[in-house]
């Protein structure tokens, strides 16, 4: 069962995390099998770095309905989602989804905050309750720089009332909407920007910007996490979190995976 500051972080922030979900062991073995799947279709052997050059998640989604990763799927993660959803009110997935593999790239540069925002759900949906949820597990240790995905902790509610605000919008393509929400406050803007603008010059590099600063949208406060974890975590994210795919610049491979939870 989740806990009130579980409940209240979730409301807050539109994401919270359930540490061992599922167990370090269950986790060692999903970790296990990817790797002797990457060696025998790739080459790519878990104690050479030099062979890691494999594109992300290339050719791995045949495994995911693979046994070993049930685990994820054990009773602490049902009645979390349960808690969340409500019981009875979300589709059980056939499988606890797309692998994120991705491995240490030294032509990357230094790890910045990345631009590339999106949201996996539509925007009509119903307002009374969640409606959904992205279900991102830990397969292995992901700490900070190492590929984790990052998310816009406060989003999902800037989202709701940018959406409330204009409802002939939802009417359009998500990438329509994506677009006219991250052009409609300069801090998303500039989030969504490559490269620095002249704001960012004035007040640093975009990790100060972004994840250190203070920045409010219509009095919601929003900040870029970095979303890190031990094998067997989750992290549990409102339908419409904004995330990004994050560059590994860490000295080891990342190997989560996320699914979309539907609701019923």
């Amino acid at each position: 069962m989740l806990s009130p500051d579980q409940l209240t972080a979730f409301e807050r922030d539109g994401f919270l995390r359930v540490s061992g979900a599922f167990s370090r062991e269950a986790a060692r073995a999903m970790e296990d099998r990817i790797w002797t799947a990457l060696q025998r279709k790739f080459d790519v052997c878990r104690e050479d770095p030099a062979t890691w050059k494999l594109p992300l998640g290339l050719g791995l989604q045949r495994l995911k309905k693979e046994r070993v990763f049930a685990p994820i799927g054990d009773e602490k993660t049902l009645e979390a989602l349960d808690d969340l959803l409500g019981p009875d009110r979300w589709v059980r997935p056939e499988h606890w989804g797309q692998f994120l593999v991705s491995f240490p790239n030294p032509e990357a540069g230094p790890w910045t905050v990345p631009s590339g925002w999106h949201t996996d759900f539509p925007y009509i949906a119903p307002r009374d309750r969640v409606f959904g949820a992205l279900v991102f597990s830990f397969l292995s240790e992901v700490p900070a720089r190492h590929g984790g995905t990052v998310v816009v902790a406060g989003s999902h509610r800037v989202i709701r009332r940018f959406i409330d605000a204009r409802p002939k919008l939802t009417s359009q393509k998500m990438k329509v909407v994506r677009k006219a929400l991250m052009h409609s406050d300069p801090w998303l803007r500039a989030l969504s920007t490559d490269g620095e603008d002249d704001v960012d010059r004035e007040r640093g590099d975009r990790i100060d910007r972004f994840m250190r600063a203070e920045h409010t949208i219509a009095d919601i406060a929003v900040r870029v996490v970095e979303l890190t974890g031990e094998p067997g975590d989750l992290v549990i994210g409102h339908p419409w979190l904004l995330h990004s795919g994050a560059a590994n610049c860490g000295e080891r491979p990342r190997f989560m995976s996320v699914q979309r939870v539907r609701p019923c």
